[in-house]
């Protein structure tokens, strides 16, 4: 066993899912639709959360004539439209393909690239990082092997600035200062490794451990998935003897620098005169008429727009003296800029009108607690899941409250602690209500 292995094995923390698993068949892409209780399903991979206005106003558009028109934000930054007719799904497909979302059929499902929304934006980080997302992106579609992937493998790339709570994804390079050079700290299903890279060999190295997690998978007979990897002894050996050529000893990131959930509001902007704008986007869903909106405001206004792994968007670098226009124009179209509409850190699973194994409406109910908190402002960091059925799915792990559907009402989790079970949905609003009032208030900026 190599030094590398070695120290990365004393690290390794061994965490439990207690997410069901399905078979990848069911993970969808836009030419992989997969039929839900509601219509078709598709996802389009946007890496790095890096979208143009045109194709923000090409999804709304697409979406209002052949889904649900509606425009739903993934925890990876991608996109997923619902409600889609078989007769449809055929002009949805060409519409997003001239829109320029599928730069490889073989790739359609493995794009899948979270990096922070304020990349380049000022924001306290070391390195920006979309030059690294792009340069990535595309050697990961001009390598076959690469399709090989399993469609929920994701990679992170982190400019050491705040980091919005990831820890699974499968294979992560996070920015740190090493004697006023920056490296890039891997970390391998979530848990560090105590080893980094050079900046000019990241790319390099995480497409080579890619790779090796699509070998080490047919080698073991394992899911080519970073945590599984991690846990098994011979498996990480073999990835990381594989990376050693790449590896320097590198110091952990700053841990302070990780952020709660769902930020909102205004931050500074590294240009002058410039501010970066953070709109509420509630329960992570757009409607058409709203993706319009926020599509003719970046291009009105010359801003980046991204998408945000909390479900949400980012207005990079507007001008400040247009930020009154701008969330007036925002609220008209029911977007809150100002973190009081009750929906900040609260998020819902499709529920029973769209999945069949959902055993509540849990969205209409996360509207219901909404009301209820609409007026506070809860700090980062306070989050909700309201799922319908104990598979909990694409549900944020350590919630400070989780709702679970049962055929009799809810079980409630607050802080990690069992609470109540089949309680009714007032009851469990009252109860998650009382425990965001003992937090205290504030302000993101």
């Amino acid at each position: 066993m190599s030094c590398v292995s070695r120290r990365f094995l004393r690290r390794r923390v061994k965490k439990e899912s207690r997410m069901m698993r399905v078979g990848e068949s069911f993970c969808p892409g836009i030419l992989h639709a997969v039929q839900a209780k509601d219509g078709l399903l598709t996802r389009i991979r946007v890496p790095g959360g890096m979208i143009t206005p045109s194709q923000l106003t090409a999804v709304a558009e697409l979406s209002a004539s052949f889904a649900d028109g509606n425009v739903d934000i993934t925890s990876r930054s991608n996109i997923q439209l619902r409600g889609i007719q078989t007769k449809d799904l055929s002009s949805l497909v060409h519409g997003l393909e001239l829109a320029g979302f599928i730069p490889s059929p073989l790739h359609d499902r493995v794009r899948n690239i979270v990096a922070s929304p304020f990349a380049g934006l000022g924001f306290g980080e070391i390195l920006d990082t979309q030059a690294f997302v792009r340069e990535l992106d595309r050697r990961l579609v001009a390598d076959q092997v690469m399709a090989g992937l399993p469609p929920k493998f994701s990679f992170a790339i982190d400019g050491g600035g705040p980091w919005f709570g990831r820890d699974r994804d499968d294979l992560a390079i996070r920015a740190v200062n090493v004697d006023n050079t920056p490296l890039f700290h891997l970390a391998i299903g979530g848990t560090l490794s105590g080893f980094g890279v050079r900046v000019d060999r990241a790319v390099d190295c995480i497409l080579e451990s890619a790779r090796m997690c699509v070998e080490i998978s047919k080698e073991l007979e394992m899911p080519a998935r970073g945590k599984r990897i991690a846990s098994v002894p011979r498996a990480v050996n073999r990835l990381l003897d594989a990376l050693s050529g790449f590896l320097v000893t590198c110091p952990f990131p700053d841990g302070s620098s990780d952020v709660g959930d769902m930020p909102v509001g205004i931050s500074p902007c590294e240009r002058v005169g410039f501010v970066n704008l953070v709109p509420s986007v509630p329960l992570g869903r757009l409607t058409a008429e709203q993706t319009l909106s926020i599509a003719s405001i970046a291009k009105r206004w010359d801003g980046d727009i991204r998408l945000a792994p909390w479900r949400g968007v980012v207005f990079g670098s507007v001008p400040e003296s247009s930020i009154s226009q701008i969330t007036a124009t925002l609220a008209a179209v029911g977007l809150s800029s100002d973190g009081k509409d009750g929906y900040r850190g609260v998020a819902a699973c499709a529920g029973s009108t769209g999945c069949d194994a959902s055993l509540a409406d849990v969205r209409r109910d996360a509207s219901l607690l909404a009301r209820r908190l609409a007026g506070r402002c809860a700090q980062p960091g306070w989050t909700v899941n309201i799922s319908g059925c104990e598979k909990q799915c694409a549900m944020r792990s350590g919630a400070t409250a989780e709702l679970i559907a049962s055929s009799s009402g809810y079980s409630l989790r607050i802080n990690g602690q069992f609470i109540a079970s089949n309680c009714s949905l007032e009851s469990a609003i009252d109860n998650v209500a009382a425990c965001q009032a003992e937090i205290p208030i504030e302000v993101f900026s």
